[in-house]
């Protein structure tokens, strides 16, 4: 266990689970929550393809962290981080969740309930067409996706005692 939570963590996940390599970020959140490493006070929102509908169940995040695949033209599998700025800089036709979640972030800076802190971990896709399995390159990239994930939550985590 890492400790308790100092403000609100909120781990979402986006992706549609039909179409391969695009349920990465859904796949991830999933592992998260299993994870023991993980403090029990995060909260994990199934995203999923949703956009502004997301509003009610990320409000009140203190801290917003982001699991999508992301179409960087990188190598299929490679993972990336992104924080502040570089989120909004991100080409929203990169993924389809990327127009939502900027949507949203803005809908929460509109009414004020903007974030403290926002990281996207996001992942190279190799192939987003019908299909319930991740590609081999994607499948492989998944344990370093989760673990950025895990040591973003730590470093938002405080020790305890």
């Amino acid at each position: 266990m890492m400790g308790t939570i100092e403000k609100e963590v909120v781990v979402l996940g986006l992706g549609n689970l039909m179409r391969t390599d695009d349920a990465a970020g859904m796949q991830a959140l999933a592992h998260l929550k299993a994870d023991d490493r993980v403090s029990t006070g995060v909260r994990f929102v199934e995203g999923g393809t949703l956009g502004l509908e997301l509003l009610y169940h990320v409000e009140n995040a203190s801290l917003l962290l982001v699991l999508d695949a992301v179409d960087a033209n990188e190598v299929p599998g490679t993972v990336m981080v992104f924080r502040g700025e570089a989120i909004e800089a991100l080409p929203c036709g990169r993924s389809v969740h990327l127009l939502g979640l900027a949507d949203l972030l803005s809908a929460m800076r509109l009414t004020g309930r903007a974030p403290m802190d926002v990281v996207l971990v996001g992942i190279q896709p190799e192939f987003t067409g019908w299909g319930t399995e991740l590609t081999t390159a994607v499948g492989a990239g998944m344990p370093r996706m989760i673990e950025e994930a895990t040591e973003q939550i730590a470093k938002w985590c405080v020790a305890v005692g």
